[in-house]
């Protein structure tokens, strides 16, 4: 992976807490990619285990469902990203878990609603670290012809449309999901198409710097 990319072709993520509509998305998308490997290694959904039966292409895989984020981060060492799913009373308390994990790069949490001082606390971890935080309150993010976060860019008609099965040259930072599909069709119809986007800001815009998403 070349220095400042956060994603790549071979990126594996830990999903947490079981939704079975953004991580088939996120298969469907490895699949139109031609990635070998699924981008989703295992299943976090707490007091659970076993497999979820899921499709890569027109194969049925079985993908791994562990009860805790170490079991899940001690079963899959190379799966260095945490896409969390979870609520706004509990997504704080399982990032930071992630975030302490030695395996976990980068950590997106979707939930909306999670206290400000809550965030700071992530944020201030991460960057202590040399982690990365996208979110809180992100729909996620796209390097295309590569990875994606959950339900980014939404259905594979519009992936299609977009171009986001192959690389292009055009990397931008956004706010909200709507501003990114918009962003998506545009570049998409008047340059070579996106290289990597990020949904950064999530409900507290102030936290974060222009410098850092730039580094990335």
């Amino acid at each position: 992976m070349a220095t400042g990319q956060i994603f790549s072709k071979t990126t594996q993520a830990l999903f947490y807490n079981y939704k079975q509509l953004p991580i088939q998305r996120m298969l469907d998308f490895d699949f139109l990619c031609g990635r070998e490997t699924p981008s989703v290694a295992g299943i976090i959904n707490p007091g659970s285990d076993g497999f979820q039966k899921l499709f890569f292409g027109q194969e049925e895989i079985a993908i791994p469902v562990h009860p805790t984020i170490e079991a899940a981060c001690n079963a899959h060492p190379t799966a260095d990203v945490f896409i969390n799913f979870a609520s706004f009373r509990s997504a704080a308390a399982s990032s930071m878990s992630a975030l302490k994990q030695p395996t976990v790069r980068v950590v997106a949490i979707i939930a909306e609603g999670v206290p400000e001082s809550d965030a700071k606390q992530l944020i201030s971890y991460a960057r202590a670290n040399n982690k990365v935080i996208i979110g809180p309150a992100t729909v996620g993010g796209v390097q295309a012809g590569a990875f994606k976060i959950g339900d980014t860019a939404g259905t594979i008609d519009n992936i299609i449309q977009c171009k986001l099965y192959r690389p292009g040259s055009v990397g931008f930072v956004s706010k909200s999901g709507g501003m990114s599909n918009e962003l998506y069709n545009t570049i998409a119809r008047v340059t070579d198409g996106i290289y990597e986007n990020c949904n950064w800001w999530g409900c507290f815009p102030w936290l974060n710097s222009f410098r850092s998403h730039s580094a990335f």
